[in-house]
């Protein structure tokens, strides 16, 4: 197996060193491109299971972090090369995941936002609901315990729209249960960073539906969780944990194999209140 999977990583790095690989990331990331190319073998040299991805994966999935200029280093928390392995298949694959701070990112280069927050919401913090206008009033001053209710999600747009989303914890532990094989089994990211995994759940649900979509966005959501076929300039995107499901993309998951997940987020403070009103999944949420 060490043997596979060494083969695997020199393999990776002989199509990388190729003039038509380099060439194409050259043009998407000038200067920055031999650093990018590094980060890529860096990244596979440290997760065995993304050694035994299909090769071809890996470099569309590097590529398309690459055209979104974001890194790859898992530890920053932009973008990450993430394994998938199809059991029934026999197959493993590689795709690229947008991160928490990469949603981030994406939402302040439309130049359309001017605040974009993202934050876990203790017990009392959350002080007032108006379900008719659906506005929420947070106040971290009326904080009561450590206690963990929420997490809400909010920006301003430059033309004065302004926008928050609020899930409960159990809102959340829902969504994760519904699209998570893993945390159904009790592990993965959504058992190992419950907290991580429902911000961002969150937030990328906020700019999806609210956030104006530049090229960018439009490619970030097209291409999130999913692998990548074919020629690097024209990749065919393909659904692998859920090929009957194009729209599954829009639904942060996380793999039974994922070696390399979002960094946890620091224990501070960081959307809808224990009431009756309270907002529940629908299928096209994440």
């Amino acid at each position: 197996m060490a043997e596979n999977q060494t083969t695997g990583l020199v393999a990776l790095k002989n199509a990388l060193s190729t003039d038509s690989v380099k060439q194409r990331f050259e043009e998407m990331l000038g200067k920055k491109a031999p650093g990018f190319i590094t980060s890529i073998t860096n990244v596979v040299s440290n997760n065995a299971l993304l050694q035994k991805a299909d090769r071809n994966s890996i470099i569309l999935a590097a590529a398309t972090a690459a055209a979104l200029d974001l890194p790859i280093n898992p530890n920053l928390g932009y973008a990450a090369l993430i394994p998938y392995q199809d059991r029934k298949a026999g197959t493993c694959s590689c795709q690229m995941q947008v991160m928490r701070n990469g949603w981030v990112e994406l939402a302040q280069r439309s130049g359309q936002v001017i605040k974009i927050t993202n934050e876990i919401v203790y017990e009392g913090e959350l002080v007032k609901f108006n379900r008719f206008k659906d506005e929420y009033e947070f106040d971290e001053t009326q904080r009561k315990s450590d206690k963990i209710v929420g997490y809400m999600a909010y920006v301003k747009l430059a033309n004065g729209f302004e926008k928050t989303v609020f899930w409960t914890m159990e809102k959340c532990k829902e969504h994760g249960l519904r699209y998570s094989q893993t945390f159904k089994k009790g592990y993965g990211n959504w058992k190992d960073d419950f907290n991580g995994m429902a911000l961002k759940t969150v937030l990328k649900h906020l700019i999806v539906k609210y956030v104006p979509k530049s090229l960018e966005m439009q490619m970030a959501i097209e291409r999130d969780q999913s692998s990548l076929m074919g020629d690097i300039d024209n990749p065919q995107v393909v659904y692998v944990d859920n090929p009957n499901n194009p729209a599954a993309n829009e639904e942060p998951q996380d793999f039974q194999e994922a070696e390399v997940v979002e960094e946890k987020l620091k224990e501070q403070p960081r959307e809808e209140p224990q009431h009756p009103a309270q907002e529940q999944p629908s299928d096209d949420e994440f």
